[in-house]
């Protein structure tokens, strides 16, 4: 399956992760800050369960 979050910010950026975490394949629009942040670390979301990537 194929995804593409189109606003990579706090809500997309969550549901992203998790769906990148089960296995889909996952494409993002972001911009400014966002895009820069998502270049350099990739998603990443921390839960009381640890880290996802």
């Amino acid at each position: 399956m194929k995804v593409c979050i189109v606003g990579a910010g706090a809500i997309g950026g969550f549901i992203g992760t998790r769906l990148a975490a089960s296995g889909v394949n996952v494409s993002a629009w972001a911009r400014g800050a966002t895009l820069a942040a998502l270049q350099q670390h990739g998603w990443r979301l921390q839960t009381a369960q640890g880290l996802v990537q």
